[in-house]
């Protein structure tokens, strides 16, 4: 049984699937109750850019412990927030500044995201188990991106869709994406190390401190290198691709150029906080 550090305890990270058998419910949540009173020191999210060969990355990192990690996707009247610009205005609406964000998966022609969404705990897009199907989200293995209470997950869809009911109680917020870049350490086996395929790409990773990255390459780079430096210099065990060529990331100089997209993710922190 692995354990969470969390400053002055150390949380058990049981298999979501013994969580019932190994701990009885009310004792799970006393357990996590007091492990999140305990007092944890100050900490902001870490913009930081790296040059990793020839291709420029700008990563995000933030602790789901201790940073305020949400998605957004629509405004008040239903209408896809689609740029920073208007989600920097919503956020600054609810007096909340924002530190970094970037587009949260691949989505269709009306800004719908491709799979399951979650937001504020509520299910707006359903889980996609196709698999036959073209393009990067059906690349196998994909997954779900996870924010629960001060955790994160990167879950495979069918493991998603065999414990549904579970997570969906864990879920605060969730996207669908695909491939998964990294599964525990592994690099996607589809992943051609010669691959010419290259793109501008982004994606979410978790280290082995269930600590969040969102990276972007702002050149074009390929799966295989892409994943290879979200493990080696990243020291991310799990990695859920996210998107390609339309990919930004706040801030960098390109943020508000290029065309609408759908859900983001987004660290954010109240106004006038450090």
């Amino acid at each position: 049984m692995a354990l969470l550090q969390h400053e002055t305890c150390f949380m058990p990270l049981f298999p979501l699937t013994a969580l019932r058998s190994l701990l009885p419910a009310a004792l799970a949540a006393a357990a996590l109750a007091l492990c999140l009173a305990a007092p944890l020191p100050a900490r902001a999210a870490e913009v930081k850019q790296y040059q990793y060969h020839q291709v420029f990355i700008s990563t995000c990192r933030a602790d789901p412990r201790t940073d305020t990690i949400r998605m957004y996707w629509k405004d008040a009247n239903g209408v896809p927030l689609a740029n920073f610009l208007r989600l920097d205005a919503h956020l600054r609406s609810q007096g909340q500044d924002m530190v970094c964000a970037t587009n949260a998966g691949i989505y269709d022609k009306q800004l719908q995201p491709l799979g399951l969404y979650v937001e504020n705990g509520v299910q707006l897009r359903k889980l996609n188990t196709r698999q036959n199907a073209y393009g990067n989200f059906y690349l196998q293995p994909n997954g779900v991106f996870v924010l629960g209470d001060r955790q994160a997950y990167i879950v495979e869809t069918s493991d998603y869709a065999a414990e549904g009911s579970l997570w969906n109680t864990v879920a605060r917020y969730a996207t669908q994406s695909g491939p998964l870049m990294l599964v525990e350490g592994k690099i996607n086996h589809r992943f051609d190390p010669d691959s010419v395929n290259m793109v501008v790409r982004n994606a979410v990773c978790l280290d082995h401190a269930g600590v969040v990255t969102l990276a972007i390459a702002r050149n074009p780079i390929s799966f295989f290198d892409f994943a290879t430096f979200l493990r080696d210099e990243l020291k991310c065990s799990d990695a859920l691709y996210l998107d390609g060529s339309i990919s930004r990331m706040y801030p960098t100089l390109e943020a508000n150029m290029g065309p609408a997209f759908g859900a983001m993710i987004a660290v954010v922190r109240a106004h006038g906080a450090k």
